[in-house]
């Protein structure tokens, strides 16, 4: 566990964390970065993270953000995958009131798997800003983007993901999906899912979906004797959790379950 905590509780700070990662051959291994800020100045986050995946390994990595509401996070974790890897990604974005998160894979061998989970729930006018990048440079590798937003009262967010398949990545697999659910009228979120293709022979997708709550799913709960907030406490759990249910560190998951929770609750 990598954590990050900013104290602004006496002028404002800065923090500029620099971290390598490095799994080697066969090698499996889980990191946690987790940034939290205390104090009532501003303070501000700018994060790189390097993580370079060798033959055969397997590298879960979690980004959970904490920050408070006078904090900023702008963080780029960039990724370089050798064949036959795994590299499994879970970011979680609930806190500060800017927050940038830039993740990028580089696939440089055959029969790797590439995957980015995201969740960010924002409130108030805190702005959150992912952009992914998962660059097929060789063969026979499969990657998966799947991340999700709720997004209540002025709150805006925007997901910018983007799936390259160089000329040489025949026999790919890509899909790429980005969920959201708008909780008041004045929340806003822009989505660009996209691909660039240059093989021919590639299995991808990509797709984006805005909504609110299921009108006839809490019709459904209400009509079973739960009043409407605890629906839509429960829904919006349900939407959430499908991004944390897969994270295989069990502490990890029961944190950020009762997180969810509280968030749901205020």
């Amino acid at each position: 566990t990598i954590l990050n905590i900013l104290d602004s509780r006496k002028h404002k700070v800065m923090g500029q964390p620099r971290n390598l990662i490095v799994a080697g051959k066969n090698s499996k291994a889980h990191i946690i970065e987790e940034y939290y800020s205390i104090g009532e100045n501003d303070s501000f986050s700018n994060v790189v993270t390097e993580i370079y995946t060798d033959e055969n390994s397997n590298l879960q990595y979690y980004k959970i953000q904490n920050e408070e509401l006078n904090s900023v996070h702008v963080g780029t974790t960039q990724v370089f995958q050798e064949k036959n890897s795994i590299f499994d990604s879970v970011t979680v974005s609930w806190g500060g009131s800017v927050i940038r998160n830039n993740l990028n894979s580089y696939l440089n061998g055959e029969n790797i798997e590439c995957n980015f989970k995201g969740l960010y729930f924002i409130t108030g006018k805190q702005h959150a800003d992912n952009h992914t990048l998962v660059d097929h440079a060789m063969p026979n590798c499969n990657s998966n983007e799947f991340y999700k937003g709720i997004i209540d009262e002025k709150a805006d967010g925007v997901f910018n993901g983007k799936i390259m398949v160089r000329k040489d990545a025949q026999k790919t697999n890509a899909y790429q999906m980005n969920r959201n659910i708008l909780l008041s009228s004045d929340a806003v979120i822009n989505s660009k899912p996209q691909l660039e293709i240059y093989a021919d022979d590639v299995k991808c997708s990509h797709g984006a979906t805005t909504g609110q709550i299921d009108k006839e799913q809490l019709f459904y709960l209400k009509a079973r004797g739960i009043g409407e907030k605890e629906g839509r406490k429960l829904l919006l759990y349900a939407f959430a959790n499908e991004i944390i249910e897969d994270i295989q560190i069990e502490e990890l998951k029961i944190y950020l379950e009762e997180k969810l929770s509280r968030k749901l609750e205020s």
